[in-house]
């Protein structure tokens, strides 16, 4: 296995140009799901992008097959953490390297659209197009935790705001970011609430995309939420065992 200092030097001979936009995830054991996120990154991002994995000490072989993707230029920064030090300091220890002028958060358990322009390049626009939005995130699926009715209902608006928006692809601009930190926390949920609440205080929205969908996996685990949000984790398209098919952004069905 190479050493940190071997895989530091690959990620510092790594183009360094500023049109990259950065997409950082944070890994933790769930090797099958991670290798299905990152296959549909690679397979659907068509706009220059520089991705960063961080690995939460996993035990379960994802470190290896990491390691593997970043020897073969899949992954340009990868980074090895010892032990499990919770999601939001792995994602502070990513912001540090981080050098295009805008970066995405994606959680391991999220797959990317295909679409043409493809998400990155339709995102990065809508970013572009809202400036009083300081972070904006694809819609998944299913949203746990609030009224999407009440949200999208709302307002036609290509972005329906939202006092927190979790990673499913939360795009900030760089020095945004780094300037407002992540929270050292354990659960993600606390994080966004706090990154909304800090945007806010900048006179900043944060919310998400209305037609531009991503895709949540089926898992086994409940990530403690209570019974009745068990819905997140039924099985939903695309299914686990074909995820290399291209889903309908629409429908959410699997194109034969």
């Amino acid at each position: 296995m190479p050493s940190q200092e071997e895989i530091d030097y690959y990620n510092n001979i790594i183009d360094q140009g500023k049109d990259k936009v950065d997409l950082i995830t944070v890994t933790y054991n769930r090797l099958n799901l991670t290798k299905k996120c990152l296959n549909y990154i690679n397979l659907f991002t068509k706009h220059p992008y520089r991705l960063t994995v961080v690995d939460n000490g996993s035990k379960d072989g994802t470190d290896n097959y990491l390691i593997e993707l970043k020897l073969n230029h899949y992954i340009d920064n990868l980074i090895l953490l010892d032990d499990n030090y919770g999601l939001d300091y792995a994602r502070g220890t990513a912001t540090r390297h981080l050098k295009g002028e805008y970066c995405v958060f994606f959680d391991n358990d999220l797959l990317a659209p295909d679409l043409n322009p493809d998400w990155l390049t339709q995102e990065l626009e809508l970013f572009k197009k809202y400036p009083e939005f300081g972070a904006i995130a694809l819609r998944p699926q299913v949203i746990v935790g609030v009224n999407e009715a009440e949200i999208f209902n709302a307002t036609d608006a290509e972005i329906a705001p939202n006092q927190h928006c979790g990673a499913t692809f939360l795009m900030f601009k760089t020095d945004l970011i780094k300037e407002v930190g992540w929270a050292n926390e354990f659960t993600n949920r606390v994080s966004d609430w706090r990154l909304g609440d800090l945007l806010k205080a900048k006179n900043l929205k944060m919310g998400w995309t209305r037609n531009l969908y991503c895709y949540h996996m089926y898992q086994d685990d409940n990530w403690g939420y209570p019974q009745e949000v068990r819905h997140f984790h039924h099985p939903i398209y695309p299914p686990p065992s074909s995820y290399e098919r291209k889903v309908n952004p629409q429908t959410l069905k699997p194109i034969d």
